[in-house]
């Protein structure tokens, strides 16, 4: 076949199945794959081991009879839609872990390992010392096609060094000010709330705040590649308050949600945009280590993803997997946009499997 009728089936082909233009990638620091696959652990829904403050009111909101009902409660929107038209990836009583590979589980390496495809030694702490690495940020917005269209906004005070941003040469928010792209009178609102807010963690932001300043900028700048970094859910959990962690985690789904429907709202990204979740660890088990996490906890190694979008197949809850690595995170961010990042950082983990 050639001529005209060949062109123009070419051309509802290609209008008939988009690819993957843009990202979203959002990270819910220090949310155990336990609570994803499972929804709320019972033991943890006390005072004395979860220290809960109201444990009916937490067991109306969260308990439910089994593991399937528990985590739609939880998270309706990952289990609900992403689950169901995309993939998730992490369940290891399905033959299905994923691991961190850098050996430290905790904050910077995870960051690093994800964000650059590979366990760097040098990234060895929580220090606030620039990432020596190229993150798949970093070299996404040197790419032609993406250059200025990736943003970041982040809670945690951290990743100003974690994706280096006196180099990285695109957008990293954390804390005020707020960018201009807010509304006037939204914009000084969110400036007076963090003022006005009481610090609850040191160098972190209300994860709140900064969804609504990100979207903000989503909205008006329109970023192909956008990075939201969450991080009530690690904090709760090291302060031993099981309802607020899960309440945390609710809030997320929530962003998740909002965060969805406002790009399906705009035609820049309907059908054209991926979702990628994930975390950076996990934790240890109840009773104790529940709140903790780090290289001598047993099962702070294993972490979680789920994704979809037009390149993601609508697997669901995938089983009998093996070699998943928080390091193929990178890999799949450019994938999604079409970019091959392992051609360019030989040391990268290939991309997860997307179908």
């Amino acid at each position: 076949m050639s001529g005209p009728r060949c062109l123009a089936l070419l051309l509802v082909a290609s209008c008939a199945t988009p690819s993957g233009e843009s990202v979203i990638f959002v990270t819910i620091d220090g949310f155990r794959w336990q609570e994803v696959f499972e929804g709320a652990e019972e033991r943890l829904l006390s005072k004395q081991e979860g220290g809960v403050h109201d444990v009916p009111g937490l067991r109306k909101s969260f308990w439910r009879d089994t593991p399937e009902a528990r985590r739609e409660s939880l998270l309706p929107f990952v289990w609900g839609k992403m689950a169901r038209d995309g993939v998730i990836l992490g369940n290891g009583k399905l033959g299905c872990p994923m691991k961190v590979t850098n050996g430290h589980n905790f904050s910077y390496p995870g960051y690093a390992e994800m964000l650059c495809g590979y366990a760097d030694p040098r990234v060895d702490s929580n220090r606030k010392v620039p990432n020596p690495s190229i993150t798949v940020l970093e070299w996404l917005n040197r790419r032609p096609k993406l250059e200025g269209r990736v943003a970041a906004y982040c809670t945690w005070d951290v990743f100003l060094s974690i994706l280096n941003r006196d180099r990285c040469g695109f957008p990293v928010h954390f804390g005020p000010p707020v960018t201009d792209e807010s509304p006037g009178p939204r914009r000084d609102l969110l400036e007076q709330l963090y003022t006005d807010l009481p610090p609850l963690f040191g160098g972190v932001a209300v994860d709140a705040l900064e969804f609504h300043a990100g979207m903000d900028y989503l909205k008006a700048k329109k970023p192909r590649v956008f990075y939201l970094a969450l991080g009530e859910t690690d904090e709760w959990a090291h302060e031993g308050r099981y309802d607020l962690y899960l309440h945390a985690a609710h809030r997320c789904d929530d962003f998740l949600r909002r965060l969805w429907e406002a790009v399906q709202s705009m035609p820049e990204y309907r059908g054209r945009t991926s979702l990628v979740v994930t975390a950076d660890h996990g934790r240890g088990d109840a009773p104790v280590e529940w709140k903790n996490h780090g290289a001598k906890v047993k099962g702070a190694e294993f972490v979680w993803v789920a994704m979809m979008g037009p390149p993601v197949a609508a697997l669901g809850e995938r089983s009998s997997l093996e070699g998943l690595t928080q390091s193929r995170i990178a890999a799949t961010l450019a994938s999604l946009v079409g970019e091959d990042f392992p051609a360019a950082i030989p040391q990268a983990a290939p991309a997860l499997p997307l179908r």
